[in-house]
């Protein structure tokens, strides 16, 4: 069955079911979605939307449905299909319960948004953020965090005089997408039989939580994230991840900036971060521009045969036209020093560092179009 049959079939079954007791027929099935089309081309290796070549095939679409049952009875769902030149990826990003408890307190149970930083619950949302893709240095594939976990968590917010403090605390597993290429050849794996190397690492017994404190001056908000679990695979290493964000929002300037720290016990350390700012010139025009820094450590291995995969420096800039408040176009330039992120394809890349020809600057140019309903 083709994919987007799949996504389709999913929808209707939310949908049908949603309504399940006559009393709650008032009440109706909210449906929104989103998506993202983009073309890019880049000097050498490949980075987010862009190729040598060029490349037109990268586009996705979420449909989200939720059901108010009662004053305190929530569904939320999501499923999300993306196709680009590796093939087509049907993903439940969320599905789960919400139960208000009290005013400042909500349980929340199945496939929950995982609430890390400032953007993992609106992931792909992209007229709610500045660039066609999330800052690579925090969002990227390299195992910070992931759109859901699966469990069971608390969430709410409390009043503190003239500062709002908003919490999550959470326990389950998750899943999400890392870029294993870099890891894979300082082990001397094959690489042979992948286009791309990313792969969904699993983590159990995760506990974690999050803290944002929303102060006086309007639209200025900072806090922090946690959580550490142990991955699903033979060793077994503990996974601990802590982040801290800021950010200052108005109808016209945005200004983040987020850094996290993960260890992986006996394999892997990372620390990545950006600071963005982002102008609204007019009702139709944006322009914005990030810096992005990230280094991962790999234990037990040699790098020095290309030390550049351990890194990822990142500036960008961008122009956006907005259509209406649903719908942008964005046309974007990044300059990428490193190769954590961008690279040939896998199966090259040994032939292209043994030869000497691995680039460790990529030029990216893209653009392309989001709405959101």
């Amino acid at each position: 069955m083709p994919p987007f049959t799949r996504l389709l079939i999913l929808t209707a079954a939310i949908g049908i079911a949603a309504p399940a007791h006559a009393q709650d027929t008032s009440r109706p099935v909210d449906i929104h979605g989103f998506g993202t089309w983009a073309y890019g081309r880049t000097t050498d290796n490949n980075y987010l939307n862009g190729t040598p070549e060029g490349d037109y095939r990268r586009s996705t679409m979420a449909l989200n449905l939720s059901k108010i049952v009662n004053d305190k009875l929530a569904i939320h769902t999501q499923a999300e299909i993306a196709e680009d030149k590796t093939g087509t990826v049907v993903e439940l990003d969320f599905a789960f319960a919400e139960y208000a408890l009290a005013d400042w307190l909500s349980l929340r149970v199945g496939q929950v948004k995982h609430p890390f930083g400032i953007y993992t619950e609106v992931f792909g949302v992209g007229t709610l953020h500045p660039f066609l893709a999330l800052p690579q240095a925090f969002y990227g594939p390299v195992g910070f965090a992931g759109k859901s976990y699966k469990g069971v968590g608390i969430a709410g917010h409390v009043d503190l005089g003239e500062w709002t403090a908003a919490y999550d605390l959470y326990g389950g597993g998750n899943e999400l997408h890392k870029l294993a290429t870099p890891e894979e050849y300082y082990n001397g794996r094959s690489l042979q039989n992948a286009a791309s190397q990313i792969e969904l690492q699993s983590t159990r017994d995760v506990i974690g939580g999050r803290l944002v404190l929303r102060t006086p001056i309007q639209g200025l908000s900072f806090g922090g994230s946690s959580y550490t679990g142990i991955l699903n695979e033979p060793a077994a290493n503990r996974r601990t991840v802590v982040a801290g964000q800021i950010g200052y929002r108005t109808n016209a300037l945005t200004l983040e900036s987020e850094l996290a720290h993960e260890k992986q016990v006996n394999d892997e350390i990372v620390t990545g971060g950006y600071a963005l700012a982002a102008y609204r010139l007019s009702q139709e025009w944006q322009v914005g521009a990030q810096y992005g820094d990230l280094k991962n450590t790999f234990f037990g291995v040699d790098p020095s045969a290309a030390s550049s995969l351990q890194h990822h420096r990142e500036s960008a800039f961008v122009v956006s036209h907005w259509f209406s408040r649903v719908l942008v176009f964005k046309a974007e330039y990044h300059l990428v020093n490193g190769n954590r992120f961008a690279m040939p394809d896998a199966p090259l890349l040994v032939d292209v560092i043994s030869t000497g020809r691995l680039h460790t600057t990529t030029h990216l140019v893209q653009f392309g179009a989001q709405f959101a309903f």
